[in-house]
């Protein structure tokens, strides 16, 4: 290999000073490893048998940093024979990061494919999950959406779909840092394919809206005449988000979709959403909604009580208010 592969893989034995003091056992302490995928692989392999779990971070990173310099070739022909969820992962996250620096995103085909169509459930899974951190919605649109995280999500695995999820949260805060109209756009999209009302409550609730585009806002309006109480209660606490250029007609649906629809928890959500909307300006419509459902005024006083204190960040205002009412 070329020094630049040996310089990676050396920098990276030197990372991790007293490492081999938590080792278990003699056979988890890292060892000079030949820079070649195969080599890397065993590393692995040794590290997820009798590692812990610091050499087992140990371990994957180093194949990450590796992979840069690595030949595309063999990482695309181990993540298509790999047997091993674990080290499918590893692997993966490898190729992803490969396909990252080199601006390649056809380089994911072999992992795309593992996803969608392996026969294990656990390997899909790892190969999903081995997209987390990659610009993966990107990435997949530029492979011409032969794999999409709409098919994903679908899985009949749980493992599957929570990936899914996982993967499009950790994209949006870690990529994007919630300034991505596409990602916003795709994880609406995602929750509406979606039939686990675990993971369109977890999409729509922790994928950023704040750059969310005028298309994507309108998806995320429909979804609130959805049959789904589940799904109109995401895309409700969702609104709340979308950008202040947006807040005006979400202010208006949220509001109608108190009045109208008789599920609590919509309208509970549709409370939060106005709440976030509005903050300390919300106030006089939330008053104006009292006695709209009875059942509903305590929610609206405790959402008042926890305005008057004037928090401007957000997640402390929601903390008060569920301290005051869970």
């Amino acid at each position: 290999m070329g020094s630049r592969t040996k310089k990676a893989c050396v920098l990276w034995l030197g990372l991790f000073p007293g490492l081999a003091l938590a080792q278990p056992a003699p056979t988890a302490v890292p060892t000079p490893t030949a820079c070649t995928v195969e080599g890397m692989l065993d590393e692995v392999r040794v590290a997820m048998k009798t590692g812990s779990p610091a050499y087992q971070r140990y371990a994957r990173l180093r194949l990450k940093e590796a992979a840069i310099a690595l030949p595309p070739q063999a990482l695309g022909r181990a993540v298509s024979e790999e047997r091993d969820p674990g080290v499918l992962e590893a692997i993966g996250a490898a190729l992803a990061t490969k396909a990252s620096n080199a601006q390649q995103p056809e380089l994911l085909q072999p992992l795309l494919s593992r996803a969608k169509q392996d026969a294990d459930p656990g390997l899909r899974a790892a190969a999903v999950r081995a997209l987390k951190g990659a610009p993966s919605v990107e990435f997949m649109a530029k492979n011409g959406d032969v794999v999409t995280y709409e098919q994903l999500v679908r899985d009949s695995a749980p493992e599957v779909r929570q990936a899914v999820v996982e993967n499009l949260v950790t994209e949006s805060a870690g990529i994007y840092f919630g300034h991505n109209p596409e990602l916003a756009e795709k994880a609406i999209q995602v929750a509406a394919a979606s039939q686990d009302p675990a993971v369109t409550t977890r999409l729509l609730g922790e994928v950023s809206m704040e750059a969310a585009s005028p298309e994507a806002v309108r998806q995320l309006t429909g979804h609130l005449r959805s049959e789904d109480p589940a799904l109109r209660a995401a895309a409700a606490k969702a609104l709340g988000g979308v950008p202040g250029t947006e807040s005006a007609g979400a202010r208006r649906s949220l509001t109608a979709l108190y009045k109208g629809d008789s599920d609590p928890a919509v309208r509970k959500s549709a409370l939060e959403g106005l709440a976030r909307l509005g903050q300390s300006n919300a106030r006089p419509l939330l008053e104006s909604l009292r006695g709209v459902d009875p059942r509903m005024d305590p929610e609206i006083d405790a959402w008042l009580g926890a305005l008057r204190t004037n928090l401007q960040e957000w997640h402390l205002l929601l903390r008060e208010k569920q301290r005051l009412r869970p």
